[in-house]
């Protein structure tokens, strides 16, 4: 069995109100790494955790959010992720993060999950689904995303599923734009960043 590192990229205490919304620099955002060569990094409180399925770190992240920032009265909430990753031999047919989640939809729909949009991307290294969608109970809106690298003849199948907590008062908040303006994936064998 061999050791795994875990990086923790350590970052002062920003001097700035509990609910701004400009990000940190990226630099400056703590995080850690979740497989050899990838690094999760979040403007907000990252949290590292063991996981005894994989033997790679589980990261949670919260940070307060505004919602509805255009409008004159922002509704303030929170945004709660947790980010996994297991790695294994590089197959093309497993390289398909629709796929993926096809296999559990079903068992996401009875536990009250309402996907209402996927939104695909991706190169020949890194593939990208984002299911976007809300849950009635508790009431929340969701964004899981299956993230997919090769490095060579390995795959590194990452996780991210972040949750959106707020009052009545915020009416269908866009929720992806927080997903990618405060959390970042970092490949150090590629040079694609997500």
């Amino acid at each position: 069995m061999t050791s795994r590192r875990v990086l923790l990229l350590c970052a002062p205490l920003l001097a700035a109100p509990a609910l701004a919304q400009n990000p940190a620099p990226v630099t400056e955002w703590p995080g850690a790494e979740i497989a050899e060569g990838v690094a999760f990094q979040g403007d907000g409180s990252v949290t590292l955790e063991a996981s005894a399925d994989t033997g790679l770190p589980v990261l949670t992240f919260w940070r307060p959010v505004q919602h509805d920032e255009g409008s004159r009265y922002p509704v303030a909430g929170r945004m709660d992720c947790r980010v996994a990753a297991s790695q294994g031999p590089f197959s093309e047919e497993d390289f398909d993060p629709a796929k993926r989640h096809k296999a559990v939809v079903d068992q996401r729909k009875e536990q009250g999950f309402i996907d209402s949009e996927r939104l695909t991307s991706g190169t020949e290294t890194v593939k990208k689904l984002d299911v976007i969608g809300r849950r009635n109970t508790p009431r929340s809106y969701y964004v899981l995303s299956y993230i997919m690298a090769r490095d060579g003849d390995r795959m590194i199948d990452i996780r991210r599923n972040c949750t959106f907590v707020f009052g009545a008062a915020a009416s269908k908040p866009d929720v992806l734009p927080y997903v990618n303006r405060y959390t970042k994936l970092i490949f150090a064998f590629a040079e694609q960043e997500s």
